[in-house]
Parts: C-alpha cells; structure tokens; sequence
C-alpha cells in the first residue's frame, strides 16, 4: 500500500497497473483522483462497469465526477478494451453450456451482471432445456444440500 501511494508523488511517465472493477473503492479509486485532470493522463478499462458506477460514469462520458467527496473534471483520456473482461459473457457461457447435457444440471444461479440481462439470459436457458435457473438475489443463502 506504501508503495502505491507513492505513485502519487511521481512524476514522468509511468503506466499504473491496478485492479479496476468498477473503480469504486481500493486504491484504483485514490490513482484515478489523482490522476483524473491531466490530460496527458490516460484511464483504460479492461472490462464491464456497471452504469453507475465510477468506471461506468467515467466510460460514459461524463466531464465531471465526484471522488472521495470532490468533484474533479475529466481531462484524462478514458478508454476501454472489453476483450479483457474476467468474467464470461453471454456467449462465453452459452458455449460452455451447450457442452452440458441439461437433464443432468440439477441447477444454474445467475449471479452476475444486471438483473434484465439475467432475466433474458435465463428465458433463454429455459428455452435450452435447463429447467432449473435462479436468480438469487444479493446475499440471499440458499442451502445446496
């Protein structure tokens, strides 16, 4: 931690390697704060954020973002390369289903990715002969015994 928060404190050119996830907590959060404004500066994704999150509202365009209670501007370059993404999408997980015998999954959780992106995927799973699918919601147990 000691070392990444000297980063703040350099200057020249450096490339910041950290895990981004929606960018809303960790130390990414304190790298893009400090590093937001310039605009020889460049923010790159390399995956799904959620809308409404730092890293979404950042992919979407906004000028303006409110960091640890302070509003900067944007002046970095933001990009993303979705290729990068750790999770599967939907046709990642429709190719290693279709491996699956349906009548031998007992039961599939959706787990990831916004609730009508999970309510189609599984309609469609349904339609493949998985009949078992749920979406649990978040931190509900569900006993597997």
């Amino acid at each position: 931690m000691e070392q990444s928060k000297q980063l703040n404190f350099m200057n020249g050119p450096m490339v910041i390697i950290s895990a981004s996830g929606m960018a809303d907590a960790g130390r990414v959060k304190h790298h893009i704060s400090n590093n937001i404004e310039n605009s020889r500066n460049t923010i790159l994704f390399t995956g799904y954020c959620e809308p409404r999150s730092l890293g979404g509202r950042l992919m979407s365009g906004d000028k303006e973002v409110s960091i640890f209670g302070v509003q900067h501007e944007v002046h970095a370059e933001i990009g993303a390369i979705r290729s990068m993404s750790a999770h599967g999408d939907y046709e990642d997980m429709s190719q290693w289903l279709a491996c699956q015998d349906p009548a031998q999954v007992k039961k599939l959780f959706l787990v990831h990715g916004e609730y009508e992106v999970q309510k189609e995927f599984k309609q469609r799973l349904v339609k493949k002969g998985f009949l078992d699918v749920e979406i649990p919601s978040q931190h509900e147990a569900i006993g597997l015994g």
